[in-house]
């Protein structure tokens, strides 16, 4: 039995394309499946954010999200859960929240909890004032910023000023967790869980890192930062084409 790992923004879902997705790479995934392997989500997404993105299109066997601090099975039940704490959370929101839009992640599958609603039409975002409007469990945060370059400071300046969480840059934006999460922690769990041996991973940014140092084989994209690349055993253009890779092994 073979499994795959996918990241979910740009390497599965993509925003500019009109249906979301490269149908070569579900038309892969699908047949994978049937084969008896496992495929499955490894997101800084919250929940919210992929079933609806998901639903009707690809029935993953297992999923990560908020970058490792939540684990999943196929059918959205909780496996493992890591909470942040919530003085914490507040802080960070308070110290950035004239600067980033928030996004605030925890077990619903309905809603995705926002601090400034750029999307007046998504009825998946709920907007709140506050962290302390938020009574659920909060598993990650996501601050949105502008630019690359900023994102790359505010994630080291959390890092350095916090010793109970640890924050992911994902291109513009930080996904902020408690310190013992990662995808990469998530990917070690799910191995014991399942009692995994071998589990391959594809991803495109920064916030794969530990994912890639997790799995057995690994795969990005020529459109990766060459930091991303340097870590993979191979450099791919499509999910369908790793597919294609991983059962020849």
């Amino acid at each position: 039995m073979k499994v795959l790992a996918s990241d979910f923004d740009n390497t599965l879902y993509f925003k500019n394309k009109k249906s979301g997705f490269h149908d070569c790479d579900i038309k892969a995934i699908h047949a994978f499946q049937r084969k008896g392997n496992l495929f499955g989500i490894c997101s800084g997404r919250p929940i919210a954010g992929l079933i609806h993105e998901l639903k009707g299109i690809i029935e993953p066997d297992f999923i990560i999200a908020s970058t490792g601090a939540l684990i999943l099975d196929k059918r959205y039940q909780l496996l493992y859960g890591q909470s942040l704490p919530v003085d914490i959370a507040h802080h960070i929101h308070m110290t950035y929240q004239n600067e980033t839009a928030l996004l605030i992640q925890t077990l619903s599958k309905k809603y995705v909890y926002v601090s400034d609603l750029h999307d007046k039409n998504d009825q998946h975002a709920y907007l709140i004032h506050s962290i302390l409007d938020v009574h659920d469990d909060i598993y990650s945060l996501s601050l949105i910023e502008s630019t690359i370059e900023r994102a790359t400071f505010i994630t080291q300046e959390i890092n350095q000023k916090y010793d109970e969480v640890i924050a992911y840059q994902n291109m513009d934006s930080i996904d902020v967790v408690s310190k013992e999460c990662s995808k990469g922690h998530a990917i070690e769990r799910l191995k014991e869980i399942y009692c995994l041996s071998n589990i391959a991973g594809i991803g495109d940014s920064y916030n794969d890192l530990p994912m890639m140092d997790a799995v057995d084989c690994s795969f990005t994209f020529e459109h990766s930062p060459q930091s991303i690349q340097e870590q993979c055993d191979y450099i791919v253009t499509t999910i369908a084409e790793a597919i294609e890779i991983l059962e020849k092994e």
